[in-house]
């Protein structure tokens, strides 16, 4: 494993780590509204302040999202100007070692990560922005693959829930949609999920940040070659926003 990058399942014992693994992956698949775990100081502190100045600093944007279904959503998915910490920490995420265990952790075989990061990389969000609730594209057209899984690494300390910005997960019902899950952005803390038809998420409202803050964090998403059995065939290069 890489100096300064640290796995919170890494137990001396191998037998132990084994179970913590089997724990994670039972709480994943058991989560609601849809599989889900919270991971809480995952990584390394030191080697994520890194990262998370680098992302406070950071000025060299792809793009600002401003339209119905986000405001305020800074990004940038591209390599070559992704600061040296930050991009450490991506690449760590598309290694065999990373891949292997979001694996056994999600029961999802053969991962493969996007090397061109679409949609993915560093989001950072200002003040009175927000994120509606929606399903993610499932198809990567450039890759030809599904997509299976989302990777969010929050880069935020000292966050105060007064400032909004939780991230909601909600079950799809008929008469629209019901939110069963909030987590706030906290630094080191990590939610991997599902990504389907029907995994409806985001942070609807507009934040109320201090000056010169932002709601920052690290998206990284995973692909695979199978079709998922859980959600609809049909593929999507769109996002499903909603608005109740």
């Amino acid at each position: 494993m890489p100096e300064g990058v640290a796995r919170k399942v890494r137990p001396s014992n191998e037998r132990l780590a084994m179970d913590v693994m089997a724990q994670a992956a039972a709480e994943f698949a058991a989560a609601a509204p849809f599989p889900h775990i919270v991971l809480r100081d995952y990584w390394d502190s030191s080697m994520l302040r890194q990262v998370a100045a680098e992302c406070d600093a950071f000025v060299n944007w792809d793009g600002e999202k401003k339209f119905f279904g986000s405001v305020g959503k800074r990004f940038c998915g591209t390599r070559a100007k992704l600061p040296p910490a930050t991009l450490g920490l991506i690449d760590f995420c598309s290694t065999p070692k990373f891949l292997g265990f979001l694996e056994q952790l999600t029961s999802i075989d053969a991962l493969i990560p996007d090397p061109y990061l679409f949609g993915g990389g560093i989001h950072s969000t200002i003040n009175q922005g927000f994120l509606k609730m929606h399903a993610d594209f499932n198809w990567h057209n450039k890759l030809q693959l599904y997509r299976r899984l989302n990777v969010l690494i929050y880069l935020n300390p000292n966050w105060d829930p007064a400032w909004g910005g939780d991230l909601r997960l909600a079950r799809s019902l008929d008469q629209g949609l019901r939110v069963e899950q909030a987590i706030f952005p906290e630094f080191n803390t990590m939610v991997v999920f599902n990504t389907t038809d029907s995994s409806f998420h985001g942070h609807p409202d507009p934040m109320q940040l201090p000056d010169g803050m932002a709601r920052n964090s690290i998206a990284l998403y995973y692909y695979t070659a199978a079709a998922p059995t859980n959600s609809s065939a049909q593929k999507r290069t769109d996002t499903d926003y909603r608005f109740s």
